[in-house]
Order: C-alpha cells, then sequence, then structure tokens
C-alpha cells in the first residue's frame, strides 16, 4: 500500500510544483523545504535511529524521498550519518543530546564529514588534524588540498548547521587515531570562522544537492568537540570502524531508495506502454506499443524484479536486525542487498528510459532523473564495487559463510555455488589472494558473485512470501539473461532456448501488466505527466509559448529569406 504518512504530502503544491526549470538556487533552497516537511511528518526519535525500527525502515523506503532526491540525500545524511552517529554518543552528554533533538526536529541541518578528496575509499588514512592545545581545545585543521571533506553540502543553506567531522587526534605530538568530533560550521547565512565550504559543480542528470569541498583553516573547537574518549585506543583500526558504523546502516538505507526508484520507474514506464498509440502497418489499426515483444518483455521484466525486490527488501531489513550487535553480519546483509538492487535499479531505469524513447529523456517524465540520482547512491554509504570486494574475499577465504538455502537444487542457487567454486579453485593456484597475479584475475568477478548470492536470496524471499508464481518465473528467466553462458556450459540450455523462455514469461504475464502496474502503489508520487493524456495536456499547457498562437502562411519574401 502506498505510505499513508506521505500521500497527502506528494500531492500537496509542495512536491507538485516542477522544478526543472527553477534556477540551481531555487532548487536547492526547494529541496531543503521539502526535507522539513518530510522531517514533521515523520518525527523520528533517537531511539528509531539507534535500533533502526520499523518506523526508520517505512522512512528510507518511502517514495517520497526520490521523488526529489536532493531532499533524500539530505535527509539520509541528516538522520542516519550525523544524528545516527552523535545519538550513540549522547548518554551522558546532555550538549549532545541537546544537539540530537535540534536536528531531529530540522532547527538545524546535519553533516557527515568523513571522505577526504584525496583519499576516497581509504578513509582510514584521511589527513585532516584535531590537535589538542594547552587550554583543553583543539584546533582543527586541513593540512593538504588532498585533505578537504570531499562532497557533503556544507554551504548555507538557510539554518545552521552542524557536522561530524572525522580528524586525526593529535596530542603532544602523537597520533592517536581518527576520532569524530561535532563541530558548528554555519548559522545558516555565514559560515563559521576558519571553515571554508566550495561548492562544486552540479553532477550531471541528477537533482542538484549543491555538494562542496569544506576546509578547516586552523578551527579552534571546545573541549566536548570530541566524541569518544581522547585515549589512544588499543586497535585504532577496529575503533574507527566502530566509530562509522552509521556507514553499515546506511548501505541498507541506500537499497531502499532503489527499490522507490525502480517502482516509480516501473509505474510510469508502464502507463506511458500502455497509451502510447502507434499505426499498424499491416492493419492500419492504431495499437498501443505495450503489445510489441520489444516493449512488453523489457517492461514485465523490470516488474517481476521489482516485485520481487520489495520481498528481497523486507528479508534483508529482517536479516540485518537478526545480526544483534554482530557488525560485519550486518555489513554483510547489506552489501548484499545493495549490490543486488541497485545493479537492478541500473539496468531497468535505463532500459525503461529508453523505451519510452525521446521521452526519457526528460527530467520532468522523472525517469532519467532517478536513474542519476541512483548513480550517486551506488557510491554512497559503501561503494557497491568495494563492498562486493571485500565480502567475496572473505566468502572465498572462509571467513564468512553464505546465508542458508531455502532451495539448495534452485537454479540460481547452482549458479551461485559454481561461481562460489571456480573463484576458491582459481585462489588456491596462487600463494594467497594478495598475489598481484590472481588480483586482476579475481577482482573483476567479486561484484558478480555478491549479485548471484543476491539473486538467489531474492528469489527465496519471493517464494516465502507468496509471490505469484509466474512473476517468479519471469524474474528467474531474466537472471538467467545475465550470465548466458554460465547457463549454456553448466545447465545446457541453448541461446535460443533462454530467449524462447524469457518471451513466454513475459507473454504469461502481459495480461497481468495493468494490474501488476497498480501493485506498486506508487501513484501518488509519479508527477511524470507522460503516464496520461490529461497529464500531458495540463504540463504543455504550462510550458512558455513564443510566437502568436494563430496560424499564418509565410509571405513570398519570408519564404525566400529563410532559404
Amino acid at each position: 500500500m502506498p505510505n499513508p504518512k506521505t500521500v497527502a504530502l506528494a500531492q500537496s503544491p509542495l512536491f507538485q510544483r516542477r522544478s526543472e526549470s527553477l534556477a540551481w538556487d531555487e532548487r536547492i533552497k526547494l529541496s531543503y523545504e521539502r526535507a522539513k516537511a518530510i522531517v514533521q511528518v515523520y518525527n523520528l526519535t533517537a531511539e528509531d535511529l539507534l535500533t533502526l525500527s520499523p518506523t526508520y525502515w517505512e522512512f528510507h523506503t518511502d517514495p517520497i524521498l526520490v521523488m526529489d532526491g536532493a531532499a533524500g540525500t539530505l535527509l539520509t545524511i541528516h538522520y542516519n550519518l550525523c544524528a545516527g552517529t552523535l545519538a550513540a554518543f549522547s548518554p551522558g552528554r546532555p550538549d549532545v543530546l541537546r544537539t540530537v533533538q535540534d536536528i531531529l526536529a530540522f532547527r538545524t541541518s546535519g553533516q557527515y564529514c568523513l571522505t577526504e578528496l584525496g583519499h576516497g575509499l581509504d578513509v582510514f588514512h584521511l589527513e585532516t588534524t584535531a590537535t589538542l592545545l594547552p587550554d583543553g581545545n583543539f584546533e582543527l585543521n586541513t593540512p593538504t588540498e588532498s585533505a578537504a571533506k570531499y562532497m557533503p553540502p556544507t554551504t548555507p543553506c538557510g539554518i545552521p548547521c552542524v557536522a561530524v567531522v572525522f580528524a586525526r587526534l593529535v596530542v603532544e605530538g602523537e597520533d592517536r587515531g581518527v576520532k569524530p568530533f561535532l563541530v558548528p560550521l554555519h548559522d545558516g547565512a555565514h559560515m563559521y570562522e576558519g571553515v571554508v565550504s566550495k561548492p562544486l559543480s552540479p553532477r550531471g542528470g541528477s537533482r542538484p544537492v549543491k555538494h562542496a569541498l569544506t576546509y578547516f583553516h586552523h578551527v579552534q573547537i571546545g573541549r566536548n568537540a570530541l566524541l569518544g574518549e581522547i585515549a589512544k585506543a588499543g586497535n585504532c583500526r577496529a575503533a574507527f570502524f566502530q566509530d562509522i558504523k552509521r556507514v553499515i546502516s546506511g548501505t541498507l538505507s541506500m537499497g531502499g531508495f532503489a527499490l522507490s526508484t525502480m517502482r516509480i520507474g516501473c509505474y510510469i514506464a508502464g502507463r506511458y506502454s500502455m497509451r502510447r498509440m502507434v499505426t499498424d502497418t499491416t492493419t492500419g489499426v492504431q495499437r498501443p506499443i505495450i503489445t510489441f515483444s520489444t516493449q512488453s518483455i523489457p517492461v514485465l521484466t523490470a516488474v517481476s524484479q521489482t516485485l520481487v525486490m520489495e520481498a528481497f527488501a523486507r528479508d534483508s531489513y529482517a536479516r540485518f536486525n537478526r545480526s544483534i550487535n554482530d557488525l560485519t553480519q550486518k555489513h554483510f546483509a547489506a552489501a548484499i542487498f545493495k549490490s543486488t538492487i541497485v545493479k537492478h535499479a541500473h539496468i531497468t531505469l535505463s532500459t525503461l528510459g529508453d523505451r519510452c524513447g525521446a521521452q526519457g529523456l526528460f527530467e520532468v517524465n522523472q525517469i532519467s532523473v532517478l536513474h542519476a540520482d541512483m548513480r550517486g547512491a551506488a557510491i554512497a554509504e559503501g561503494d557497491i564495487l568495494a563492498i562486493s570486494i571485500r565480502f567475496a574475499i572473505e566468502l572465498l577465504l572462509g571467513r564468512l559463510a553464505v546465508p542458508d538455502y531455502l532451495k539448495p537444487d534452485g537454479i540460481l542457487a547452482k549458479h551461485e555455488k559454481s561461481l562460489l567454486a571456480h573463484l576458491r579453485s582459481l585462489m588456491a593456484q596462487y600463494s594467497g589472494h594478495r598475489d598481484p597475479r590472481l588480483e586482476s584475475i579475481l577482482l573483476p568477478h567479486c561484484q558478480p558473485l555478491v549479485e548471484a548470492i543476491g539473486h538467489r536470496l531474492a528469489y527465496e524471499a519471493a517464494v516465502k512470501q507468496g509471490v505469484d508464481d509466474r512473476v517468479l518465473y519471469l524474474y528467474v528467466t531474466s537472471i538467467v539473461e545475465m550470465d548466458p553462458a554460465w547457463y549454456v556450459e553448466n545447465e545446457g540450455m541453448s541461446q535460443w532456448s533462454q530467449q524462447t523462455q524469457l518471451h513466454d514469461a513475459a507473454a504469461a504475464l502481459r495480461p497481468e501488466l495493468e494490474t501488476l502496474v497498480d501493485q506498486l502503489d506508487v501513484e501518488s508520487y509519479v508527477t511524470a505527466p507522460i503516464i496520461c493524456e490529461e497529464d500531458w495536456n495540463a504540463y504543455v499547457s504550462s510550458l512558455e509559448a513564443f510566437g502568436d498562437s494563430q496560424a499564418c502562411t509565410p509571405t513570398r519574401n519570408e519564404v525566400n529569406c529563410s532559404r
């Protein structure tokens, strides 16, 4: 069902306003207004953030977050990374608790400054320093250009902003490891002394967030700015990853974003395909483009994958929470989910955009901007390639085990087991997994291995949750298409038989398309005018017009001059 919390908000003028033609700064202001409105609807608590409560998960899978991907981006940083980190340090710290309350009420914007320009995913080796001064306070400093904090939108946005800033603690010349600090950045209109924010140019095609480079030039911060202990941890690396554990819940949350983009994209493409008519050259009679297999197969495939991903999302959230305090198992569950669903979202949104022709290129029709927003989500809170490599290697070394099988003899389970066995056999031929000769061969197969596990788990989750067998069959045939050679070599499925199965599976679902599209429950969050004639006509009427609307015939001189 559509989320009752946000249906009315999604239909309000605030979210129905078309922002595509607004100036960049106006769009950013609008995104902050939308973010604040979503905050007021949900009223998440610190307990929600710390426990990843059902309300927290409901929030991160709410389609309203991808109606304006910039608002969604702001809020996942605001809630999950910033407020979630601060909430963990708030016991016994009334000052931190007050800040958390201000963030939860959106009186203050929360940011998270971890990644640095010159270090990317190698965050443990970041350069920003926080040096203990004789008076007990700290001096926060960006020592080199490569140490600039990268991406968080730290420029003044109309409300005060604070950030969790990760810096290398230096005490009397001793490096005590990377620690988190609570740092005020600006008052809503002006940056605080020594803090510099340089907005980056917009990302191509996605909703503008005003990402920035952030520098700290000998910024004086109080002794209470340090979150946690001043002493050097026994294991600095382990302590650091404990401090950034909100990235793990963010990995899960980004998968929730992907699900919403798939639901909306499928609804738009499905509705458009059913209403768009062309003239059949044989009969001279108009027919909807969905009646062509070149349209129905990709649309129905996308819908089936989305319905299976809905089941997988519920299962992954449950598996994540079952891990209790085991961060590795939590991260593993989140990584499988995110890697699998984001790959589906990338392919689905790109394909559906193509199947909407020229209409699929325009931001107003949502699909292209959803695809661009997902490119950012694929990198945020756990780059899918990097986390796939990490967990694939752990599996191959036997440090982790794949989740239990529901159908161990199923074709997707066989595919997963075969890839795992092949890569383990390959690894055994070398001196170790860090052998440079092995690296170039092994690394490209890590993400496909994690995705194969995800495909099997998604299918099993859908089976357990009673998803229609016809949807399941189309899902499986679409997964076979992703690695056709393996199924030819190992299951005796010729290329032609694979294509025939995909065609037949889609044909079986074709009469149910309208019902399946309605089942996605996202109509309230769709603003694309191409879904129906009435919306399209209203959109065209709203466009700026140049020239006289009355028809006129050019004179001979005008015709000659135009040549």
